[in-house]
């Protein structure tokens, strides 16, 4: 790792915040702020900057990477991955996915569903209900899902070209 440095030695990953609480989809945006100083190329990039990564879902964790650091006038260059606290890769969103999927598909196949027919048949439109929240759930997996951080959650950044 030539170009980037901790501002204490023998750590191999900074500390960083979520900077505001955010909505976020694939390809989004994402405010951190930076708790540990960081150097880059020689120079110091103090704690309590602003960097902003890339989030993309991915199960249950939402993956953020930061491909460049702009400081004063200066951009850096780098590959840094977002872990969670739990030392996994990507901030852990638990149920995000399939939570919002499946009530967006039951509500929507619930309006669409007459009570006003024999009981007989209200079995086969259960059975279709479910088979159209599936259908619903795979084919929504990869659309628009939102997920929300909150503001001051605790993540570390790591270089992802770093060999530890």
């Amino acid at each position: 790792m030539d170009n980037i440095g901790r501002h204490k030695p023998g750590q191999n990953s900074v500390r960083a915040v979520i900077h505001e609480t955010q909505t976020l989809v694939n390809g989004a945006t994402v405010k951190l702020r930076l708790v540990d100083a960081i150097r880059i190329n020689g120079v110091m990039i103090p704690k309590e900057t602003f960097i902003n990564g890339i989030a993309s879902l991915s199960g249950e964790r939402l993956r953020i990477t930061v491909s460049s650091i702009r400081y004063r006038s200066q951009l850096f260059p780098v590959q840094l991955i977002v872990y969670d606290m739990d030392g996994l890769d990507g901030v852990r969103v638990p149920g995000a996915i399939s939570k919002q999927v499946v009530q967006q598909s039951t509500d929507r196949e619930l309006q669409g569903l007459g009570f006003n027919t024999v009981s007989s048949s209200m079995g086969i439109q259960a059975a279709s209900l479910g088979v159209e929240a599936a259908k619903s759930f795979l084919s929504r997996k990869v659309k628009q899902v939102r997920v929300t951080v909150k503001a001051g959650y605790e993540v570390l950044l790591k270089d992802a070209k770093q060999k530890d």
